[in-house]
């Protein structure tokens, strides 16, 4: 057994206040519109928090859209510099946060090629928000259901005989909550997320759980998954959510690993269906 003892309703709290949102901040292309200052008369202005952002923002949706397509060529610093109002300096970070996501290619003497998509980065927070935004399916929520549905399964594997009882505890209390609050969907998703994020954390896979703490942040934003689904399917879910916790309970981390997975993907399958009708 594991010793990290604490409280459960502690454990609950904090789950459901850090974990279970991943208190995970904004890219800053996303924010980067303004932040507040203060000029020297006190008066509040704004002013760009992020000059490069803004440059990254623009042109990581051109490329994403297909309005810069795979091969083309991005407009040279000169032209970027009269676009936007920036330095070259700004546009050079810029250009380097985007080759850094693998949006782009730059090399000297021959310009700043846009790369195709099998060498974006989409987990990267910003390439994968933008390429949801733009998807015409569910291909990309498919895949990254998919790599979900793997790793927690493996998580849930090892975090059958690592939870401590008083995880085991907060577990318990936390699928209670969500039969309580069914009719607050957003209660209720944090929860379920908080629940997922219990043994997650106890697998002790960083990696597993950074990849899927992205997939839940931003896949969760995508239509087919922010709306709360009938009763009947929430209901299922908080049933799901007691057979896994008696897998863990039993130590069984094979019958874990599978209840999860299949959890995972009955919900998912239940949402595909719903967005493509």
């Amino acid at each position: 057994m594991s010793a990290r003892p604490f409280l459960a309703s502690r454990r609950v709290e904090s789950v459901v206040i850090g974990l279970g949102t991943y208190d995970v901040s904004v890219d800053g292309a996303r924010g980067a519109g303004a932040q507040i200052d203060r000029g020297a008369d006190g008066r509040r202005s704004r002013r760009p928090a992020r000059f490069a952002s803004v440059v990254v923002e623009e042109l990581a949706q051109r490329i994403v859209s297909g309005a810069l397509p795979a091969g083309a060529l991005v407009p040279n610093e000169p032209a970027l510099v009269e676009q936007f109002g920036f330095s070259r300096t700004v546009i050079r970070e810029a250009l380097k946060l985007l080759e850094e996501r693998g949006l782009v290619r730059v090399e000297q003497g021959r310009g700043t090629t846009v790369q195709p998509r099998d060498s974006w980065n989409l987990l990267d927070p910003l390439v994968l928000r933008i390429a949801l935004a733009h998807e015409h399916d569910v291909a990309l929520l498919d895949d990254l259901i998919g790599v979900r549905r793997l790793l927690e399964r493996e998580m849930a594997r090892i975090a059958a005989r690592r939870l401590t009882d008083d995880e085991l505890a907060a577990l318990s209390a936390i699928v209670d909550q969500m039969a309580n609050v069914i009719d607050d969907y957003e209660e209720f998703r944090r929860f379920d997320l908080a629940f997922h994020a219990v043994v997650m954390s106890a697998s002790g896979s960083e990696i597993g759980r950074s990849i899927v703490r992205t997939i839940h942040r931003y896949a969760g934003d995508a239509p087919p998954l922010n709306s709360p689904g009938t009763r009947a399917s929430l209901e299922r879910t908080v049933t799901e959510h007691r057979e896994i916790l008696e897998a863990l309970n039993a130590r069984n981390g094979e019958l874990a690993a599978a209840r999860t997975a299949a959890h995972i993907e009955s919900a998912w399958a239940e949402r595909r269906h719903t967005s493509i009708q």
